[in-house]
């Protein structure tokens, strides 16, 4: 299965997001990986709360530079950061509610990596542009 990557034009030119933007792939990747017949219910689990904290570390301390730089689009990206943070979370209900399945499986990582790529080719790269040319 191809692996999901940060490519040139969803890098926003701060390397704090930047890294944290490969971390949440990496962690998409690791989902990705696990189907319903190679990884049992508890690894994926595991690997989706994993991914959710590290959602909300994120959207925490990418939250925390918009403010730091007065960023004039902070109350809406802030909005987007927490429908995110309740799509996961709806996910993660199902899961435990029903366990894994391939559709399930199908339905994290086409969320995750759609919102993700969406997400940060737009916003995270617009704010980035604003960041560096507001903080030196």
């Amino acid at each position: 299965m191809p692996s999901f990557v940060l490519t040139k034009d969803m890098e926003t030119g701060v390397a704090k997001i930047d890294e944290q933007h490969i971390e949440l792939i990496n962690r998409t990747n690791e989902l990705m990986l696990m189907g319903p017949k190679s990884a049992s219910n508890e690894e994926i689990e595991k690997t989706l709360n994993l991914l959710s904290n590290y959602v909300v570390k994120h959207f925490t301390e990418e939250e925390e530079l918009q403010m730091q730089s007065n960023y004039p689009k902070y109350e809406m990206h802030k909005g987007l950061h927490s429908d995110f943070v309740k799509e996961i979370k709806k996910i993660r209900d199902k899961f435990q509610k029903s366990g894994t399945s391939t559709e399930l499986c199908l339905e994290i990582t086409q969320t995750i990596i759609g919102w993700l790529v969406k997400h940060i080719k737009s916003v995270d790269v617009e704010f980035g542009r604003y960041y560096k040319e507001n903080t030196k």
